[in-house]
């Protein structure tokens, strides 16, 4: 089982590779056999080929510009964490925010995601503008 220690790592690594656009570098972070369900009751993602394909679909949906961070400090017991995020995507005036999302992630051995529910509500995205 990965230490608290590794699996933050990994969640450092999420928040960090998901904001710097690096598609392939984010998907790498999960177990080749991963499964990513994004938001909950959409149709799950199997293995990092499609975890990519998540993210790169969803980067074409915003116009680029993907950021998440951190909300508060990631609740970490065994091989399992809660985070909570924010999310933007976007620019200038088509900028939109997911003011809060809800992630359960299950480690494999390695400190790998070997499971990603994502909670949070289409309804809750709302414009963010840049000035």
């Amino acid at each position: 089982m990965p230490t608290t220690d590794e699996i933050r790592a990994t969640i450092d690594q999420y928040v960090e590779r998901f904001c710097v656009g690096d598609s392939a570098a984010w998907a790498a972070l999960f177990s080749e056999d991963a499964t990513q369900e994004d938001p909950v009751g959409t149709p799950v993602n199997v293995g990092r080929e499609a975890i990519q394909a998540f993210y790169d679909n969803t980067s074409a949906l915003f116009g680029g510009g993907l950021t998440i961070a951190l909300l508060s400090e990631p609740v970490i017991l065994g091989n399992e964490a809660i985070v909570i995020l924010t999310a933007t995507g976007g620019a200038g005036a088509a900028r939109a925010r997911v003011p809060q999302i809800v992630d359960h992630m299950t480690f494999a051995d390695d400190a790998s995601i070997a499971s990603l529910r994502a909670f949070w509500d289409m309804a809750s995205v709302t414009p963010d503008p840049e000035s």
